[in-house]
């Protein structure tokens, strides 16, 4: 049990293993079926962790994918995955090998966070990706939007620092014997999400500024700089991992693996969050953040000693 200061009141808050013997288990999802997803990212496994307990031996829901990254959820049924080290999006709604998944989108550079933006009667497809290819540690990320099978730049020139040689930039050969000391660095990738209950409005956690920027769709393709300027809704961020929206409160929650904490983000109020308290703290190297459908549960991925966390308390 952790206490821990939550709007100005302390909370008590309950941590404990929900689901553990996973292998890098660095992106979470709610499928459309109901069933809670996890990615093994050195495995290339979707496994389903919905009951929890050891899942060493759990048969997976998807396998054959290279360097699974990220999941999303379509209004239309479909569920969506990044292939980072195989360059592109596939349909595993039915679930089984890859190499039968049907392909949303190729021929891109490093994808790694999907997110379906609610508009008004329909969705847009948002990923995350390396906008050239170079050398791993200098490398310029991109917003694309996917249409019709194609990626079209849309937000651009995304600032990236990574460190050479870390687990899930690179293919497995090249990883340091002591490769999961560095899983969490994953987390230097850009993480999108959506509000819940607002339309039209993509959130960009990007480590390397520092930064949750709040971009209303419809202005276009733009240049990350300049709407950094104009949209940025948090600064002074650590390095963060995964993004997501509470189903009712209206907040953000954004992991931060080297603090192992989770900090809970108002996009209502502009300002620095440097010295605001985390929601829960001592994770080892957190990435996803995930509630549960009725927003009282948190689920918290730690890719380096592959656990999946249930998080009790934090939501009153």
């Amino acid at each position: 049990m952790q206490e821990v200061k939550v709007g100005g009141r302390t909370r008590r808050v309950h941590v404990r293993p929900f689901a553990w013997n996973l292998h890098a288990p660095t992106h979470m999802e709610w499928a459309p079926d109901g069933r809670l997803l996890v990615v093994e990212r050195t495995t290339g496994k979707v496994k389903d962790i919905t009951k929890g307990g050891d899942m060493e031996e759990a048969k997976p829901f998807a396998w054959g994918l290279e360097g699974p990254s990220s999941m999303c959820p379509l209004p239309d049924g479909r569920l969506l995955i990044s292939e980072f080290w195989g360059g592109r999006i596939l349909d595993i709604s039915s679930g089984g090998p890859a190499s039968k998944a049907p392909v949303f989108c190729e021929g891109l550079i490093r994808p790694y966070s999907i997110t379906s933006v609610p508009t008004e009667g329909s969705y847009r497809v948002f990923v995350v990706s390396s906008s050239e290819k170079r050398a791993l540690e200098d490398v310029v990320g991109q917003v694309s939007e996917i249409s019709n099978g194609k990626a079209l730049p849309f937000l651009t020139q995304i600032p990236s620092r990574r460190s050479r040689g870390t687990e899930g930039f690179t293919p497995p050969w090249s990883w340091p014997e002591e490769w999961s000391v560095y899983a969490s660095q994953c987390s230097k990738k850009s993480w999108t999400t959506f509000l819940p209950g607002e339309k039209g409005v993509l959130i960009l956690a990007v480590s390397s500024l520092g930064r949750i920027i709040a971009f209303p769709v419809q202005e276009g393709p733009q240049e990350l700089p300049e709407v950094a300027k104009k949209y940025t809704i948090a600064f002074d961020l650590d390095n963060m991992g995964g993004i997501i929206g509470h189903p009712y409160n209206g907040f953000l929650y954004v992991s931060q693996p080297a603090t192992g904490s989770v900090l809970a983000i108002d996009p209502k109020e502009v300002r620095a969050y440097s010295f605001d308290p985390p929601v829960v703290t001592n994770l080892p190297s957190p990435s996803c953040v995930r509630f549960s459908p009725d927003g009282q549960t948190m689920f918290v991925c730690s890719p380096t000693n592959g656990v999946v966390w249930k998080v009790e308390g934090v939501v009153s």
